[in-house]
């Protein structure tokens, strides 16, 4: 039990560790604060417009089409920012993962309740000696689920990054349109 804790410590400061980095080198720069306003403008301006019913139907869709437009310059700008700071954070993670292979290898530090299927008993058994019980759950599997989950929610409670968008795309609300169906 005590090995399952210090591999969730780890990972819980490596996910910190690389959200600082991330914070450091995007979330707090001005120019990325700006994108991020933006798009908080350009996403309520779509909304109004997709509620409103004033004015001609071709209008409204051309403006409509503005924002969407508006609104996909300036995410494509924000996924530009941040890959500088994801190539970082890969190399950080890498690092982490290594650290703890060294730390943790031959060593199952949890078990769990049912038998996973093949496919992911690689997944689960990765730096196990052959032959383990396929219940034994290794390290690393246990460090990357737990950076995933804690990742997902320091984003969550400190709002890093881009507001998710309310809007569903084009495809799900009106797939004939997409595929060039019916009108």
């Amino acid at each position: 039990m005590t090995d399952f804790v210090a591999v969730l410590t780890l990972s819980l400061v490596a996910s910190a560790f690389t959200e600082g980095i991330s914070y450091a080198l995007v979330y707090r720069t001005d120019e990325f604060q700006q994108i991020k306003t933006k798009i908080q403008q350009c996403e309520a301006k779509l909304e109004a417009e997709t509620r409103s019913t004033v004015g001609n139907s071709k209008n409204r869709q051309r403006r409509i089409d503005g924002i969407e437009a508006t609104l996909s310059t300036a995410r494509s700008k924000a996924s530009s920012q941040q890959l500088r700071s994801m190539v970082v954070v890969a190399v950080v993670q890498l690092a982490s993962i290594y650290l703890v292979n060294q730390l943790f290898s031959g060593r199952s530090v949890a078990r769990l309740p049912f038998e996973p299927l093949k496919i992911f008993q690689s997944l689960t058994q990765r730096g196990l000696p052959e032959g383990s019980d396929v219940t034994a759950c290794s390290a690393t599997f246990v460090f990357v689920l737990g950076g995933l989950a804690f990742k997902a929610i320091i984003d969550r409670c400190l709002q890093l990054g881009l507001p998710k968008s309310s809007a569903l795309p084009k495809w799900v609300t009106n797939p004939e349109e997409v595929i060039g169906g019916k009108k």
